[in-house]
């Protein structure tokens, strides 16, 4: 059997990070999201996003029972750093690798499910994993925290460089 580990909305202005743990051959599936709170100033600053992403594996490799003798795909990207470190202290075998298939698009399709949740009316979807869908998203997210600027900041990753440059111009206290 084959495990996908992969993350959806890092690079997204709002809303946390999705991350699902796949089964390749069942399509079973664990899916959270690293909350919001974690890329605020204050835990951006200190990684906090790290340790969610890290329990969020760790949950999902227990609730789809994964042996050690599985094979564990894991996503090359930065937020599943301390993950990768759990999985080698642990004794999995796994690849760092770029994710794609099944486990991009339940995830993609799980996390524009979660921004609706959040209030974002018919979120572009990523389906393709294009530059483009991805500057679609990103612009239709930040047209619409611009509609609701002191509504929405508490929807936004504050901690980022380029939030804190965004809300200090327009005079938004943002914690």
């Amino acid at each position: 059997m084959t495990i996908q580990i992969d993350d959806q909305g890092w690079g997204m202005p709002v809303g946390g990070v999705g991350i699902i743990v796949l089964r390749k051959e069942t399509g079973e599936v664990h899916y959270d999201i690293v909350p919001i709170k974690n890329f605020n100033l204050e835990n951006f600053k200190k990684k906090k996003y790290l340790d969610s992403a890290k329990e969020i594996v760790e949950k999902g490799l227990n609730i789809l029972k994964v042996g050690k003798n599985e094979e564990i795909e894991i996503c090359s990207g930065s937020i599943h750093d301390k993950s990768t470190q759990w999985l080698k202290d642990e004794g999995y075998k796994f690849t760092v690798m770029k994710i794609d298939g099944q486990a991009q698009q339940i995830g993609e399709r799980l996390f524009t499910e979660y921004l609706q949740r959040l209030g974002v009316p018919r979120p572009p979807p990523i389906v393709e994993e294009t530059v483009e869908e991805y500057k679609a998203q990103f612009f239709y997210l930040m047209d619409w925290v611009r509609e609701d600027l002191a509504g929405r900041t508490q929807f936004c990753k504050t901690g980022w460089k380029f939030f804190i440059k965004f809300f200090r111009k327009k005079k938004i206290k943002v914690s």
